[in-house]
């Protein structure tokens, strides 16, 4: 009799034991976004941060606003000073017009003198006067382009310090990026901002991904765009659906948190699945588990 019960034990695990190969798999992961850091690129004084941590953005939307009041000044100092150069420019162009003027006057005079010379009515003295007085008419043109050049190099150079000056007073005002969540935030009014420090964490929770890992020998069960149910450990109503954004080309170790080391010795190919979350129940870190078909 004992026998007999010994046989119908092992007949069980048997049993048990094929039906738990023959399980389909259900990977599990967590959920997780793409996190943005908003920083300045501008140092200065913070006159306002629009947003609470939680609040929701839009693209476009002010996030912070920086004192710019001493980059506006120096914009009007060099805007200053490129209207007083453009009306130097405007004397320089006048002075080169009347120069060439006079060269042009000088050569015909002498030219007509040259002619005289040769009749005999006109002396050496006359042309030589005359070629003299040609010669300093020139160099009094390129004397007053020297001076438009140097006037026109200087304007370029102020039209490239106030687009510097215009572009620091839009980076004064920080606009938002994408549509999401305030995730965190570390600047307040009143401090002092410093470039490239994070101010504020947005991300869009609007869809979270679900990163799961599967063998060499489930990947025929998935395909890209494929939709599948994704059962939520703290949503236990209804199994949510999980669309297949990515699937990896390449295998991999499995991730350092399994469990086993057996486990983390396999090679498997990471899988994202992108999950709708308008009502925003689901969170980043929660866990979830994928129905594979």
């Amino acid at each position: 009799m004992r026998r007999f019960h010994l046989g119908l034990l092992l007949l069980a695990l048997v049993a048990i034991s094929a039906c738990g190969r023959g399980k389909t798999p259900a990977p599990s992961g967590t959920f997780e976004t793409t996190v943005v850091d908003i920083a300045p690129v501008l140092g200065g004084r913070v006159l306002s941060v629009t947003r609470q941590e939680g609040q929701g953005v839009a693209v476009g939307d002010t996030l912070i606003v920086l004192d710019t009041q001493m980059i506006a000044l120096q914009r009007a100092q060099a805007a200053a000073g490129q209207s007083t150069l453009r009306a130097q420019r405007r004397v320089a162009e006048a002075e080169l017009s009347r120069s060439r003027r006079q060269l042009a006057l000088l050569e015909t005079t002498l030219a007509r003198t040259a002619s005289l010379l040769e009749l005999g009515t006109a002396t050496g003295q006359q042309v030589d006067d005359l070629t003299a007085q040609r010669d300093v008419a020139r160099a009094g043109v390129e004397a007053s382009r020297g001076r438009l050049d140097a006037i026109d190099a200087e304007l370029a150079h102020l039209d490239t310090g106030l687009a510097v000056f215009d572009r620091q007073l839009v980076d004064g005002v920080v606009l938002s990026p994408l549509d999401g969540t305030v995730l965190t935030r570390a600047l307040e009014p009143g401090e002092v901002a410093a470039p490239g420090r994070t101010a504020l964490r947005l991300a869009d929770l609007s869809h979270l991904e679900l990163r799961v890992y599967l063998e060499a020998g489930d990947l025929e069960r998935v395909r890209l765009g494929q939709d599948l149910a994704v059962h939520v450990d703290a949503l236990p109503a209804a199994p949510l659906t999980g669309r297949v954004s990515w699937i990896s080309a390449e295998a991999e170790f499995t991730p350092k948190n399994a469990q086993t080391r057996n486990a983390r010795a396999q090679l498997v190919y990471a899988v994202k699945l992108s999950v709708a979350n308008l009502d925003g129940r689901l969170h980043v870190g929660m866990p979830a588990e994928v129905d594979l078909p």
